[in-house]
């Protein structure tokens, strides 16, 4: 009798899908490449944030975010490879929610943005949340802004030749001027 409830409870749990003591959290990553550019705009960097299941089974219901912090713009959204699920980005941010992920799989959402503030300037995201496992993250990745280069124009010299020529230039014109204004 004992042996027959002793496979009964092995096939119980053979049987049971995941639970929180089973599965493991997601993974989030982030990162910034370049990770130094200029402050202005003219330099741009590719923001990347990336979420890996590394459970056996698929997770559903997934969801995550990230604020820009001030100094940090986007330009463009990237092919994020995130899906099926619900993406929402606006000028201060963006979430995903209702993600799914098979077993081992991995997703991201390249922005490339550019910096207006020098120094250093670190995104964190939330934590990344999904059905039946534990919440995972957040990811933070930092960007070094530096000031944009004083770009000095050299005047060209001139000739005293061209120099001379420009003076009798201007006393013509001037003159030419005088006599049309009624002075002389």
């Amino acid at each position: 009798m004992w042996a027959l409830r002793f496979v009964a409870i092995l096939l119980a749990i053979a049987f049971t899908t995941p639970s929180f003591g089973q599965s493991l959290a997601l993974t989030m990553s982030k990162s910034f490449t370049p990770s130094s550019v200029q402050v202005g705009g003219t330099q741009t960097t590719t923001m990347t944030v990336t979420v890996t299941n590394p459970n056996s089974f698929t997770v559903t219901g997934i969801g995550f975010s990230d604020t820009y912090p001030a100094g940090l713009v986007p330009d463009l959204i990237g092919s994020y490879t995130c899906g099926p699920g619900f993406a929402s980005f606006n000028g201060s941010g963006w979430a995903f929610s209702g993600v799914t992920l098979g077993p081992g799989a991995s997703c991201s959402v390249p922005i490339l943005m550019h910096a207006t503030t020098v120094g250093s300037i670190t995104n964190t995201t939330s934590s990344v949340t999904g059905t039946g496992v534990p919440t995972g993250g957040p990811a933070s990745a930092a960007l070094n802004v530096a000031a944009a280069p004083l770009v000095i124009v050299p005047t060209p010299a001139l000739s005293p030749e061209v120099l001379l020529a420009l003076a009798a230039m201007l006393s013509l014109l001037g003159a030419m001027r005088l006599r049309g204004s009624g002075y002389l």
